[in-house]
Parts: C-alpha cells; sequence; structure tokens
C-alpha cells in the first residue's frame, strides 16, 4: 500500500510539475479616426486709419474720408496726411473668401472733367504670419494698385490669398515717381486746376467664403 501511495504522489508531482497549456486568443478592431472643421460663420470687413508718417493704424473708420486735404504750395497738389487699410478675414471657422471690388462715381465738382475716380487709388496686398511679424505680399495681376475708377467687379479669389489674408490700401493718387508700388500711369493729382466743393464715391466690397 505505501508502495501505490508513492506512486501516485509521484504521478501528481509530475502532473503539478508540467506546464499549463494554453489555448491562443486574437482579436482586432477598427477605430474610425476623425475630425470636423467648421466652415466660417462670418466675414468680417474692416477699415482702419493709416498715418501718413508712421505707418501706424489707428482707428476703425465706417467711411474713407480723406480730409483735411492740404496744399503743398511748393507742388500746387492737395495731399491728405493719412490713407485706409481695409482688411478682408472671416471668424467662426474656417475658410478664405474671394472678395470683389467696385467704386462707383458720386459726386464731381468737375463735371464732366475727371473726379475721385481718377485721383484715388486702391492697393491689393496678400498679409501672411501673425503681428508684429507680418508680410505683405503686393498682387501683381490687380495692379497691384489702381486707379478706383478702374474697379469693375474687380475679384480676388481665394486661391490668391490662401494661407493668409487679403489687404487694400485706399489712398488719394500722388504721382509719386519713387513710390514703393507705382502709382498707376493714368491717375491725376487734386490740383489747383481742380474745382473747388466735395468729390466723392462708393466703394463695394464683397466677400463669400465657400
Amino acid at each position: 500500500m505505501k508502495k501505490i501511495a508513492l506512486a501516485m504522489m509521484l504521478l501528481a508531482g509530475v502532473a503539478l510539475s508540467a506546464p499549463s497549456v494554453h489555448a491562443q486568443v486574437s482579436d482586432s478592431e477598427n477605430f474610425v479616426v476623425s475630425a470636423t472643421i467648421p466652415l466660417a460663420s462670418a466675414i468680417n470687413i474692416v477699415a482702419v486709419e493709416v498715418d501718413g508718417q508712421t505707418g501706424q493704424f489707428g482707428n476703425t473708420v465706417t467711411a474713407l474720408n480723406f480730409d483735411p486735404m492740404v496744399l503743398d504750395t511748393g507742388l500746387g497738389v492737395f495731399f491728405p496726411d493719412h490713407f485706409f487699410a481695409i482688411d478682408i478675414g472671416t471668424s467662426g471657422g474656417a475658410g478664405t473668401p474671394s472678395v470683389t471690388v467696385t467704386y462707383t462715381e458720386g459726386s464731381n465738382p468737375n463735371s464732366p472733367g475727371n473726379g475721385l475716380g481718377w485721383k484715388s487709388t486702391l492697393t491689393f496686398v496678400q498679409v501672411t504670419g501673425l503681428e508684429p511679424n507680418q508680410v505683405e505680399t503686393p498682387l501683381a495681376a490687380h495692379g497691384p494698385k489702381k486707379l478706383m475708377k478702374d474697379l469693375s467687379g474687380e475679384t480676388v479669389s481665394s486661391a490668391e490669398i490662401a494661407g493668409g489674408f487679403l489687404r487694400m490700401y485706399a489712398g488719394i493718387f500722388t504721382g509719386d515717381p519713387n513710390a514703393t508700388i507705382p502709382e498707376p500711369a493714368n491717375g491725376e493729382v487734386f490740383s489747383l486746376g481742380d474745382n473747388a466743393g466735395s468729390y466723392s464715391g462708393t466703394l463695394t466690397i464683397s466677400a463669400t467664403v465657400v
């Protein structure tokens, strides 16, 4: 009996010391990875006055008033002391707008001669980067500076300003041959030869994000 019991104990020890055998288990799962960027919910068209001497941006404006026009007695030409920057951007989501610009002549004391559209300009630039390190790239396909009278459905596509936004500088024609961005060849200054009075026009800016 002792031999049988010993044999059983040995067999039990062998069974306990034998390696465990497990069946292999595997699984897999697919996870869809996604993110949704909303389309811009608003377009912002903002104009500010810019100091003509320092280039400092000032207050937001709702009209592009160049008064006071001051006579340079040496040249016999009238100049303002400021110009305007108009920025077009989006908010509330992604998207770069396409922009269309049209100028319509208003009151003209020179009539039937040339009015404000011949004596004012709009310059088109793409702005990239963040302040204070913004970079402006003139849009050669749009002049980059044109007389306002020549703006009739002028369209800047979203592709032209991708990666940045559109800025337009509105100013009075100076005829300066050394201007950083050349003045249009057929522009006219305000001179003593013009009639006194109030000259005006309307600049219509439309922007669309699709």
